[in-house]
């Protein structure tokens, strides 16, 4: 059946997703991960 006949009920309710804190923290958090992985691995690989 190919016809879209528009009278079909969603699968899943539709709710509000309430994004965790985590999530709203982790872009920011994000550049300091970068920062210290790269200077641990300076330090124990090129000697920085």
């Amino acid at each position: 059946m190919t016809k879209n006949l528009g009278n079909a009920k969603p699968n899943a309710p539709v709710r509000e997703i309430k994004p965790s804190p985590f999530s709203r923290m982790a872009p920011a958090l994000f550049p300091l991960v970068v920062v210290a992985v790269g200077y641990i691995v300076g330090k124990q690989f090129l000697g920085f």
